[in-house]
């Protein structure tokens, strides 16, 4: 199993207590296919992208979030181990209600990651359509 993989399975296992994980948020962000990915299991498309408390997926890259470096009302800084990349810096910040955005690097920007609905209040949310 590559890295990726291992990455998008411990994320889809991950419990809702996600509130102890790295970054200081609660839930799941993400596109319309990163949310159904997380919810079901089941891959509409290789366009999904997925965050978590304690990583970050998608089909080009997968991080692992080690550790909280800084955090204040807007961004987060975490030590990640990336596949591709390896050791990095991740920035996840706050972008009010449309959600959270990443840098990866200088030059690599994700966002807008809206929030997941939860699919355990809200079954018709497995449609995802936004």
């Amino acid at each position: 199993m590559g890295a990726r993989q291992a990455l998008l399975s411990i994320a889809l296992v991950s419990t809702p207590a996600l509130a102890d994980g790295v970054l200081p948020f609660d839930g799941v962000f993400g596109n319309p296919d990163g949310c159904h990915l997380f919810a079901t299991g089941e891959m509409l498309s290789d366009d999904y992208l997925i965050l978590t408390p304690d990583t970050f997926g998608s089909k080009r890259i997968g991080c692992d979030f080690v550790a909280l470096v800084s955090s204040d009302r807007v961004a987060s800084t975490v030590d990640a181990v990336c596949s591709p990349g390896g050791r990095r810096q991740v920035t996840v910040s706050d972008i009010g209600q449309n959600g959270k955005s990443i840098r990866l690097d200088d030059t690599t920007f994700i966002g807008p990651l809206a929030p997941c609905p939860n699919l355990s209040t809200n079954p018709d949310a497995s449609e995802l359509a936004l």
